[in-house]
C-alpha cells in the first residue's frame, strides 16, 4: 500500500460555493463529466460534495506535495456501470502518482444532508 486518505466536506459549504462561484467554481474543481453527472441529480450539491471529499482523500492517499495548489481537475471521480466510484488521474497528478509507484486507487464515498465523506486507498503498482 502506498497510502490511505479520508476527508469530510460540508454539503452546505459546497452549495454556497456553487451559488457564489457558479461555473467558474465548478470548472476549477471538477471535470466536465463530473459536472454533467452531478448537475443531472436532484440535489447536485450532495454529489459534488462527495466528489470533493473523494478528491481530497486521493491527495492524502498519494501524500501529494504541499508546495502549491493541487490541480483538482486532474483527479476525476468516475462512476462505473455498477455505480461504484472510481478514480482516473491525468496531467501532473498522474505523473506524480507514477513517480511514487502508485497503481490502482480505490475510493468509497457517502453522504447525508449535512456532510459527504470519502476514503481513498492507493495501492502500489504491480512489479514488472
Amino acid at each position: 500500500m502506498i497510502g490511505a486518505g479520508t476527508d469530510i466536506v460540508s454539503v452546505a459549504r459546497i452549495a454556497g460555493l456553487v451559488r457564489t462561484g457558479g461555473d467558474r467554481f465548478l470548472q476549477r474543481w471538477f471535470t466536465g463529466d463530473e459536472i454533467a453527472y452531478c448537475t443531472s441529480m436532484a440535489r447536485p450539491e450532495l454529489h459534488l460534495a462527495a466528489r470533493m471529499a473523494a478528491k481530497e482523500a486521493v491527495v492524502k492517499a498519494l501524500h501529494g506535495p504541499a508546495d502549491g495548489p493541487v490541480p483538482y481537475g486532474s483527479i476525476e471521480i468516475t462512476r462505473g456501470d455498477d455505480g461504484a466510484p472510481g478514480v482516473v488521474l491525468s496531467g501532473d497528478v498522474l505523473a506524480f502518482a507514477r513517480g511514487r509507484g502508485v497503481g490502482p486507487i480505490h475510493v468509497s464515498m457517502s453522504h447525508c444532508d449535512e456532510y459527504a465523506v470519502a476514503v481513498a486507498h492507493a495501492e502500489a503498482a504491480p512489479a514488472g
